[in-house]
């Protein structure tokens, strides 16, 4: 039966099918109410502020013809004869109760337009099922790549108790002289004691709107480390919520992400502390290139009972040009006494005298901030687990 089902299995690079559920499809029509009933969100709104986002115009965009391509590593027969699924969304719909049990337990489609409107409009995504006392050695792999006007995709990612993985997704679109747009959820669980690596980079062309959304829910002695890296897009829209419900759980989120032209980014790391004794860090860097702009926000928030939390966030965006733009906005909202928590933030210009000398010891000027790139993200880069993704990323800022 597992088998059967799984459709991921022997090809190295294996194309997931869509299909329809009859699962999704009631749960598609509740969605659909709630995004009619939401509005469209205004700059002004706390959770959009420095974004144009009115400019954005969802009737311009066949949200019915949404299209992504999904590859994907193959799972061995080992795993699939232990348990391990990894399947189109659709099919685990209708064929998972641990799916259908998880599916946007966490996420709320009523705070967020985005939200309701991939909840209304998927048509595609993974699901990833690792049962318990699994640990697997190689890291699973997906990439959505899209070339019609619209991604709308819906992925869910649970870890049973003392199970470890790495799973890394990749998303880019094929170049379009029109308008495109991609809307992603993604649902991540991490069961007690488990452990996951989420890895996250998008690359995206100039005329792409993107909203992704992340919800990761940590439980007992669970950790979840995030590691993403945002690239292009006319607007690149980043949302990671994390949320501490076990005692003893753990985060860290490493983050790196470049703008050129007149491109913007907005960046958002929540974390919420429901529970005592948690632990998270935060470490977000940015640079700014020609006339781009960029938001970035980070909420630590620690409610009454979690006491003995420790909770850090740092930001930092390096400025290469006068015409640039950008705002950092770190918040605490501490309800217990008995924590450790603090933020930091720096938006600076790049150094001109570094230039200078640099260009002394005969750089071009473009070489010499080149350079200045690269030793800025440097440190932050070094932080990511995976050599793959450290090199992944290096290239994606030299480019």
């Amino acid at each position: 039966m597992i088998d059967k089902q799984n459709l991921v299995t022997k090809n190295a690079m294996e194309i997931l099918s869509q299909v329809q559920s009859s699962f999704a499809a009631e749960k598609k029509k509740e969605a659909l109410d709630t995004f009619n009933a939401m509005p469209m969100p205004k700059e002004k709104d706390e959770d959009w502020r420095y974004t144009e986002i009115e400019k954005l115009k969802l009737e311009n965009f066949d949200l019915t013809d949404s299209n992504a391509k999904i590859s994907v590593t193959p799972l061995s027969e080992d795993l699939i004869e232990k348990g391990v699924i990894l399947t189109d969304i659709n099919t685990a719909l209708d064929n998972y109760p641990a799916a259908q049990k998880y599916f946007f337990k966490n996420t709320k489609m009523d705070k967020d337009k985005f939200i309701a409107l991939s909840a209304a409009h998927f048509n595609n995504g993974i699901f990833l099922y690792v049962p318990k006392n699994i640990e697997l050695d190689e890291p699973i792999k997906v990439n959505f790549n899209f070339e019609s006007k619209a991604s709308m995709l819906h992925n869910l990612i649970v870890i049973e108790s003392n199970s470890k993985i790495d799973f890394i997704e990749e998303y880019s679109n094929q170049e379009s002289n029109d308008g495109q747009l991609n809307v992603c959820v993604t649902e991540v669980f991490a069961n007690e004691n488990s452990k996951i690596n989420f890895y996250h980079i998008n690359n995206w062309t100039r005329n792409v709107s993107s909203f992704a959304s992340i919800v990761g829910t940590a439980e007992r002695d669970a950790a979840i480390n995030w590691v993403s890296g945002c690239f292009g897009g006319k607007l690149n829209k980043l949302r990671i919520d994390t949320n501490f419900n076990g005692k003893g759980s753990q985060c860290s989120n490493i983050g790196v992400f470049m703008v050129r032209e007149k491109e913007h980014i907005d960046f958002t790391t929540n974390v919420y502390h429901n529970v005592e004794n948690t632990t998270n860090n935060i470490l977000v860097d940015g640079i700014l290139k020609d006339e781009s702009s960029s938001v970035y926000r980070g909420l630590i928030r620690i409610e009454k009972e979690a006491q003995k939390t420790f909770s850090y966030l740092e930001n930092h965006i390096l400025k290469l040009g006068d015409k640039t733009l950008a705002n950092s906005i770190p918040s605490l909202k501490i309800d217990a006494n008995d924590v450790k928590a603090s933020h930091g933030a720096t938006v600076g210009q790049i150094d001109e005298e570094h230039l200078f000398y640099l260009m002394s010891r005969g750089l071009s000027r473009a070489e010499a901030e080149q350079l200045v790139v690269e030793g800025f993200f440097e440190p932050v880069i070094n932080k990511i687990p995976s050599e793959e993704l450290r090199e992944r990323i290096r290239g994606l800022i030299r480019k």
